[in-house]
């Protein structure tokens, strides 16, 4: 790799575990949705987004693997005497590997159905709430753990990001992406598998992501300004634009999903589910990268190979993705269709 004494952090670790984990967390916001707000009619929704939080978690435990370097002693994480509680890495990285089994688990009853297995699921729900509840926890831990390793490097880090309120927004944006990626693969699904889903479904959902995003810039810009460290945009001109980006991102998407009309086009959800999904990915990227502040004489862009290992990860998650789909009962069957660019009316669809 490319990384070096200045920058211990790269591409491997901003975009292949930072950011992949966070893709990863449409299943964990559907288990939310169904089971803590008891929205049942999302249930339809929760297996696509299995797959593809399984298959996002199961690549950034991987990469978190090939970032190690010496992968050979990746076993000596989890032996009790090489163990130390006070360390957030340590809480990133057994979370994460607990919660991409208790994925592959929560897959389990479409391999069932698969396999004519039906009458074992009787068996399976009685352990149900023990894999749901982990399934909330193990993400709400890890997620607000990524964002305390900004914490742990201090100055080195922009006042624009480097703040005691990171670990939350991190957690609050995994969220927020869980919402947009639930709503991009549905989209993908009905275009590229000629799928018909009930699409009034991502309307409903984003009509409850929308004060997510509001919660999350009202806490950004109300620290940033509780610590005088808007001023800070102007550090250099890069940074600047990038932050400007960055939270332009999250504010077009709350402004089409404040208002209905909007809010029931179809193109117009697309379109505001990939700027959250940007949003996300922007957040961290400058939060490890752009915010990161060097020693001096040090500079840092990712090599061929580390490129190469991430959007070869990027292709096994999208072609095991479709392979799933296509084999296993993960969609719901071909019911409704609905018009180009638009959505089927909704109960309320007028209403704020």
């Amino acid at each position: 790799t490319n990384l070096n004494n200045g920058y211990p952090w790269g591409l491997w670790v901003v975009l292949d575990i930072h950011i992949t984990a966070a893709i990863g967390c449409g299943g964990y916001v559907l288990a939310v949705v169904l089971y803590i707000m008891n929205k049942g009619e999302f249930h339809t929704l929760l297996r696509p987004a299995l797959v593809g939080s399984t298959f996002a978690y199961t690549l950034a435990n991987l990469a978190a693997f090939v970032d190690i370097g010496r992968w050979w002693n990746f076993y000596q994480i989890a032996l009790p005497w090489n163990i130390n509680l006070n360390s957030v890495m340590f809480e990133i990285a057994i979370c994460m590997f607990l919660y991409m089994i208790v994925l592959w688990i929560e897959l389990i009853p479409s391999a069932l159905d698969h396999f004519g297995l039906q009458k074992h699921h009787d068996k399976y729900n009685r352990f149900l709430f023990i894999i749901v509840a982990l399934g909330i926890v193990l993400p709400t831990m890890h997620q607000s753990g990524l964002g305390a390793i900004i914490v742990v490097a201090g100055e080195k880090i922009s006042p624009l990001w480097q703040t005691p309120w990171i670990s939350f927004l991190f957690l609050m944006t995994a969220i927020i992406l869980g919402f947009a990626i639930v709503i991009f693969e549905g989209a993908l699904t009905v275009l590229g598998l000629g799928r018909r889903l009930e699409l009034h479904l991502y309307r409903r959902l984003a009509k409850v992501g929308r004060w997510t995003i509001l919660a999350y810039l009202v806490v950004r810009f109300g620290d940033l300004i509780y610590r005088d460290a808007l001023g800070a945009i102007t550090e250099t001109p890069w940074r600047m634009w990038m932050f400007l980006v960055e939270n332009a991102l999250y504010i077009m998407p709350l402004a089409i999903l404040m208002h209905p009309r909007w809010r029931g086009n179809a193109r117009m959800l697309f379109f505001s589910a990939v700027c959250l999904l940007l949003g996300a990915a922007v957040l961290r990227f400058n939060a490890l990268i752009v915010g990161f502040n060097p020693p001096a004489g040090y500079t840092y862009f990712p090599s061929v190979i580390e490129i190469l290992v991430s959007v070869g990860l990027l292709a096994v998650e999208i072609v095991g993705f479709t392979y799933i789909v296509k084999r296993f009962p993960i969609l719901p069957p071909r019911t409704k269709t609905v018009a180009p660019g638009s959505l089927p009316p909704a109960p309320g669809a007028t209403a704020a």
